[in-house]
């Protein structure tokens, strides 16, 4: 926390201002409203730039809109300055083991369509192809069927597109308060593109063993 001289009226406001603006930024963020939270933290750092608090919830918003190595690299550089600092310490851990996994899974994204021969006739792990679905179509892709994931990412994209271009113009930074009939329709069908993927992708992988089974052969 920054600490001011209780002396110094100028500093005092200062602080007022900036417990202010971190409150305002910690209520965007419960109601969702990420692009405001950013802007309130933002003013906050530029009354006290080295406030670990301040800086954690920036690195916090960096996360929330997708940049995970940029958010890593601020967890990082607080946890250098504040080694004990667990919430820090936790976000970061978490930060890094997320961009293991995306690595991993572009990896093997590539390398199946890098070299769809050797894919062919091997046995697939539905447990794996459900996982993978958490980004649907890439389950689809890990079983082979390029065709059918690409279409699936590329449906499960464009709904939430959709979705976000049909919200209202309500006043209100709930996300709740600006939803319309078509916005509803919408996520719902991303939704449905989301669990078909997961479910299907893991069929998908389950059909693939039953078919690559060895058969049988009776004894003599």
């Amino acid at each position: 926390m920054s600490h001011v001289d209780p002396r110094n009226p100028d500093a005092i406001a200062e602080k007022e201002k900036f417990d202010r603006l971190m409150t305002a930024a910690a209520v965007h963020r419960r109601r969702g409203d990420y692009a405001e939270a950013t802007e309130a933290i933002k003013q906050a750092l530029q009354i006290f730039p080295d406030d670990l608090d301040a800086r954690e919830f920036a690195a916090d918003m960096i996360q929330a809109h997708g940049d995970l190595q940029k958010a890593a690299d601020h967890y990082k550089a607080i946890l250098e300055i504040d080694p004990e600092r667990a919430s820090a310490e936790t976000k970061y851990a978490k930060a890094i083991l997320e961009i293991a996994e995306g690595k991993r899974q572009r990896e093997l994204v590539a390398y199946m369509l890098d070299n769809p021969g050797k894919m062919q006739g091997q046995r697939r792990n539905p447990t794996i192809a459900a996982l993978l679905s958490i980004a649907p179509g890439f389950g689809h892709i890990y079983c082979g069927l390029y065709a059918v994931g690409m279409a699936l990412f590329g449906a499960w994209i464009l709904s939430w597109m959709l979705f976000f271009w049909t919200l209202g113009d309500s006043m209100g930074v709930q996300i709740t308060q600006k939803l319309t009939a078509a916005s509803t329709a919408f996520a719902c069908i991303a939704a449905a593109v989301h669990i078909y993927a997961l479910v299907s992708a893991a069929q998908q992988a389950e059909r693939i063993n039953a078919k690559n089974k060895p058969a049988e052969t009776d004894p003599d």
